[in-house]
């Protein structure tokens, strides 16, 4: 199938703000692919390159691409600025259409999404002196076979910035639509898989019984299971009247999953990428003390003191991701690793048993000190009581489990609900960032805040705030945003939706000036979530929730 095909269906459907008409759009689509070809499409249509359970990026940053685009085409940032309007593959779409970049066209073969797929694949593998040079061709190869209709979503892809209100969850919907499959089975598959593509494939092949073939297996992440916020321990027994729940600690650490096949050990963080090397003392100890041949445990890491008392969680995130002096940051933070659910044990997978069950044969395999601590009861008192210990002991709060409940992986229900000693916070994207006034400004320190409007794709902007950091935390987000940078004018940076930082507001107030409605007051950031993608924010249905629910206590 021709690239255009895609861009013009991607096209379509960033017009429709309705969720049917764009399963329906969509699914027309991939009924007419298949194979290799299917795979590629259902990736690029969510605004991937490479499937969810692999590493692989392009590694190309805007002042990357602005190379290719020189080699293409002559033009200034003052052209760009004309035509600049938040959306920057829309934006390169109408310079390439001004100035008539088309030539080229006319002597070449249309570009095909195979072949687009083996451009990606090539760049993802340069690395070294001279690569960014060499992805810098193949980009400017691609463009200049491209329509300005084609360049649009090509720049949105090699960005990770598509905004058509399509994402992997959309696309679970429309390859059910498009191959009458279950729903369901397409959701369960992806979550196991973390391919996508793979599960467009095998629900277009029609073999029987092919998606349930598609297992958890050790070695490969899945989406952790979420749990949802409520504000007291009441609320948690108002969804489960008079019966028992497990309550667990709740603690300010690093989310992890554990997967051990023999003898090796993979340690994979909440954004599914492997820190196994950042991580030596915790696989030791694995190794040492769990005696199952394969297993995979979900579990958080906190970094403590010498008296075992719990770090910052900004401390525990200075293990994670590093490749230097590892040896040396791990004397000076300990880490302890306290797991809370088990996935697969010996070559069973165990997500479809109750949580009670699983518990149990978590406790079987794994040491009581890397369990975490939880009690069972049906009595508000006692509870409460676990949650003021928690407190003592320098906690978050609490985590309730409805005892029957599945493991349901990516998924924020009502089986698992959680409860903080604070004010309960919101993960946002920074969008853009303005360079300060007086002391803070040599940083850029005033952050664009926004959450994820799943109708349209597109990050809406709920508030700005310059508190909460440190002098070295400015610094470093500095460097990073001027990293993402995709365009700037006068005082204002805009950038790559990329930095997920979590947010504590007074309240959230109605509010004209943005298009959500619903805007911040007196917010602070309390901490940078480098272990959350952008995926992962607040949605703006959730925001929506959550004001009405602090209008209703309000008016009590």
């Amino acid at each position: 199938m021709e690239f255009l095909k895609l861009a013009e269906t991607l096209d379509t459907v960033s017009k429709t703000r309705k969720r049917r008409e764009k399963i329906s759009i969509v699914s027309e689509v991939l009924r007419e692919l298949k194979g290799d070809e299917l795979k590629l499409a259902a990736i690029y249509l969510a605004g991937k390159i490479f499937p969810q359970n692999e590493e692989r990026t392009l590694n190309i940053s805007w002042k990357g691409l602005l190379g290719s685009l020189h080699r293409v085409i002559d033009f200034s940032d003052e052209d760009f600025g004309k035509f600049y309007n938040g959306d920057v593959g829309e934006a390169v779409a109408l310079l390439f259409s001004e100035k008539q970049v088309t030539q080229s066209l006319l002597f070449q073969d249309p570009l095909t999404i195979t072949h687009v797929g083996e451009s990606f694949e090539t760049i993802a593998k340069l690395e070294g002196k001279g690569s960014q040079r060499e992805k810098q061709s193949i980009v400017s190869g691609l463009l200049s076979q491209a329509s300005p209709r084609e360049i649009r979503y090509l720049v949105a892809l090699i960005l990770n910035d598509m905004r058509t209100g399509l994402s992997e969850g959309l696309l679970v919907d429309c390859i059910a639509e498009a191959f009458s499959v279950n729903i369901e089975d397409v959701r369960r598959a992806w979550s196991f898989s973390g391919d996508l593509g793979e599960v467009a494939r095998v629900s277009a092949s029609k073999e029987s019984s092919g998606l349930s073939k598609i297992e958890l297996k050790p070695m490969v992440a899945v989406r952790p299971m979420l749990a949802s916020p409520v504000d007291d321990i009441n609320d948690v027994f108002d969804e489960k009247k008079n019966s028992e729940i497990s309550f667990e600690l709740k603690m300010d650490g690093a989310r992890v999953q554990i997967h051990k096949f023999g003898r090796e050990i993979r340690v994979f963080s909440r954004n599914l990428n492997d820190v196994t090397e950042s991580l030596p003392d915790i696989v030791d100890n694995l190794k040492k003390q769990v005696k199952a041949e394969t297993i995979v445990l979900d579990g958080e890491v906190i970094a403590v003191d010498s008296k075992g008392i719990p770090y910052p969680f900004q401390i525990v995130m200075r293990r994670f991701g590093r490749t230097k002096d590892i040896e040396e940051v791990h004397k000076k933070i300990h880490l302890q690793l306290h797991n809370f659910d088990i996935l697969f044990l010996n070559g069973k997978m165990l997500v479809d048993e109750p949580y009670s069950g699983r518990r149990k044969q978590l406790e079987g395999v794994v040491p009581k000190e890397m369990v975490m601590e939880r009690v069972v009861t049906n009595d508000v008192q006692v509870a409460n009581g676990f949650f003021e210990h928690s407190k003592k002991m320098g906690h978050e709060g609490l985590v309730a489990k409805m005892l029957d409940s599945p493991y349901v992986p990516g998924v924020r229900g009502k089986y698992w609900l959680k409860i903080k000693h604070t004010l309960n916070t919101l993960d946002l994207v920074i969008i853009a960032a303005e360079w300060g006034h007086g002391r803070r400004a040599k940083w850029l320190s005033d952050y664009h805040l926004a959450v994820f409007d799943e109708d349209t794709g597109e990050y809406v902007m709920i508030g700005k705030t310059f508190k909460g950091l440190t002098d070295q935390e400015f610094q470093l987000m500095t460097d990073r945003l001027q990293e993402l940078s995709i365009g700037e004018k006068r005082n204002l940076v805009r950038v790559k939706p990329e930095i997920v930082v979590e947010v504590l507001a007074s309240e959230l107030q109605e509010s004209p000036k943005y298009a959500s409605g619903i805007a911040l007051r007196f917010a602070r950031i309390t901490r940078i979530r480098d272990d959350k993608k952008p995926d992962n924010c607040t949605t703006l249905t959730e925001l929506q929730a959550i004001y009405e629910k602090q209008f209703h206590f309000k008016a009590r």
